[in-house]
């Protein structure tokens, strides 16, 4: 569970913290925001998993912010904290695909059983859409190009799959050689090698270079 994602979006400071800190026992990528605002610009930066969100927020509503995200992403598992139980509310979450509606003060163990119904969901969606048509079959590793498979070296899968579990984020050149060889000593001529094979293989903008840094591949909507 440890490579899952969750963004916590509570404009109480307090609560805030204590669902970080519960939530950690599941995953070690937490996000956290304030306001509809914020966590709307995490999103679009990180790509969260799993969303828990209250729905009275300052500047932009949950509901809104949910909104925003649904417009982008059918596969993130969302869930809502409200105070109320307001059948406006009900109304206007029905077509946001919610994996439940939690209502304040919130208990710890429906707060889990919310949580492990929502990674039971992502174990499910093991094909990724990725940038310029491309997309990644979690469950055998495999790299398409509109639904045509790339012949890959595993050297090349490896580095494919460091990035997908990394995705819109930037990768270091040492973070993607441990992942590929391990302790073996460190070479970043090794990784160029690997990305010119791939690019030979897919369109140059598959791959993003990060400027004396690293790499990363984009998700597609």
């Amino acid at each position: 569970m440890n490579d899952i994602k969750i963004l916590i979006v509570e404009d109480e400071p307090q609560l805030l913290e204590r669902l970080v800190k519960y939530v950690s026992i599941f995953c070690n990528t937490i996000y956290k925001a304030r306001n509809g605002y914020e966590a709307l610009e995490i999103y679009g930066q990180y790509s969260p998993d799993i969303i828990l969100t209250d729905i009275n927020m300052p500047k932009l509503t949950g509901i809104e912010f949910i909104e925003e995200v649904r417009k982008r992403d059918e596969k993130c598992q969302i869930m809502i904290l409200s105070a109320h139980t307001d059948t406006e509310d009900f109304l206007k979450i029905v077509p946001l695909n919610l994996v439940s509606y939690l209502v304040k003060p919130i208990q710890m163990k429906e707060l889990k059983i919310s949580l492990l119904k929502a990674i039971d969901n992502l174990s499910y969606q093991i094909e990724i859409n990725l940038n310029n048509g491309y997309s990644w079959k979690k469950d055998i590793k495999s790299l398409f190009y509109n639904n045509n498979l790339i012949s890959l070296t595993s050297y090349e899968v490896t580095f494919v799959d460091c990035l997908v579990n990394k995705l819109n984020q930037s990768v270091s050149y040492e973070d993607i050689h441990y992942h590929i060889y391990n302790f073996d000593e460190y070479s970043q001529d090794a990784i160029f090698t690997i990305v010119k094979r791939i690019r030979k293989k897919t369109k140059k903008e598959f791959i993003k270079s990060c400027f004396k840094f690293g790499y990363r591949i984009e998700s597609g909507y």
